[in-house]
């Protein structure tokens, strides 16, 4: 069996290495920019309480604006959160072993990972596109469209498999090689 060349090896790492960047860039500035709706939520929410319990007057738009806006923050953060690590993980067990084994344990843990993510996107996507088609509204007495926010679901899971898969090679590299890379 013959080895690839070493220039072509080379080139392939510098090509998965410029990925990997894209994906920890991509997901970095949506997950910064995704932050400042906490800022909307909060004067949302304040908003409602000043003008229903002071001036007894309460709103139809602001509980479901911070409802809209909680929901993209969550979806679409979610890519940032993996990026950074800042999932939950049996730190109990999972830290005591040594990188390659964490790294094996993540790539295991990944065929679920991407099977779940398929199944959201896959509904995700029927979801938005069917919501979108009918122009569907909330119902409630102010009745904004729906479909912004569920558009943020197969966006937002595909962030997240973006990212997913950039862990997916991290590890893959981390057990041929035996130590970690960012």
């Amino acid at each position: 069996m013959r080895y690839l060349p070493l220039y072509i090896i080379i080139a392939i790492m510098k090509t998965i290495r410029r990925m990997l960047a894209f994906i920890d860039a991509l997901n970095d500035r949506a997950g910064k920019l995704v932050s400042f709706l906490v800022i909307f939520i909060i004067a949302a929410m304040i908003y409602e309480v000043v003008a229903r319990y002071w001036f007894n007057s309460p709103t139809m738009w602001a509980r479901e604006t911070a409802m809209f806006l909680l929901g993209g923050y969550s979806l679409l953060g979610g890519a940032y959160v993996l990026r950074h690590k800042a999932h939950v993980n049996m730190d109990i067990v999972y830290n005591r072993l040594s990188p390659r084994k964490r790294a094996i344990a993540d790539l295991i843990t990944s065929l679920l990972f991407f099977l779940f993510c398929g199944v959201l996107l896959w509904w995700g996507i029927d979801y938005a596109s069917h919501s979108l088609s009918v122009g569907e509204t909330t119902g409630s007495t102010w009745n904004p469209p729906e479909f912004p926010i569920k558009l943020m679901i197969p966006v937002g899971v595909f962030l997240l498999l973006l990212q997913g898969l950039a862990k997916f090679v991290r590890d893959l590299i981390t057990v041929v090689t035996g130590t970690e890379r960012e």
